[in-house]
């Protein structure tokens, strides 16, 4: 993977070559999209953004899938400087397993809307919150790439009613990165951040679209 179609916005001033330093800086309501090749730092990016939340009393929910073990991802998140039990009992972290939203009754924005409402559900409305999300793991049909950019759009759209900012992140062997570009200029015009990190360890940028 190359940074080709990346520096379409080379122009822009607001460019990181430091991922880590660009999450330091995050503030305010932001719907950012990390992709990444190399899974490690893509996980420390994931984690830097969900500590920097909790160390400013932000409520934050870590979203996993059916297949991920969970106390697994609980090592993995301590392993990070991240106090996990400390912080689930204070209520300001949540590890939240998501169902395929793909085998919903209705369909996925249906599917989405109940999720997130669980999510949130204990969350006080009045606070900013973060959110590491992805409504569908796997990326391999045309059903599912449609129905995630489908979702992606209506975050995007009713960004303006959500009190927080939302990592949605794409490991590129899981999605259509490589081979479909369309779909990556759909995901780039709906997200107001990108952060993108290539196979070597530590190395990568962030822009602002």
């Amino acid at each position: 993977m190359t940074y080709n179609l990346f520096y379409q916005n080379e122009s822009n001033n607001n460019i990181f070559k430091n991922p880590l330093t660009f999450i330091d800086r995050l503030s305010g309501r932001k719907h950012i999209v990390l992709y990444y090749d190399n899974h490690e730092f893509g996980r420390k990016i994931q984690y830097r953004f969900v500590k920097n939340g909790l160390l400013s009393g932000e409520c934050c929910i870590y979203s996993i899938h059916q297949g991920d073990n969970v106390t697994e991802i609980k090592k993995e998140i301590i392993t990070n400087d991240i106090d996990v039990e400390h912080f689930i009992k204070r209520g300001l972290l949540k590890i939240f397993k998501i169902p395929n939203i793909m085998k919903h009754s209705q369909d996925v924005l249906k599917g989405s809307k109940e999720i997130v409402d669980r999510m949130l559900a204990d969350v006080n409305p009045a606070k900013s919150f973060r959110m590491v999300i992805r409504m569908i793991d796997k990326l391999n049909t045309k059903d599912q790439i449609t129905a995630n950019l489908k979702l992606e759009q209506s975050y995007q759209s009713k960004f303006d009613s959500f009190n927080g900012m939302v990592l949605c992140h794409y490991d590129t062997i899981d999605c259509p990165i490589k081979a479909n570009n369309k779909w990556i200029e759909t995901i780039l015009a709906n997200h107001h951040s990108v952060i993108f990190v290539t196979e070597k360890s530590a190395e990568g940028i962030a822009f602002e679209t």
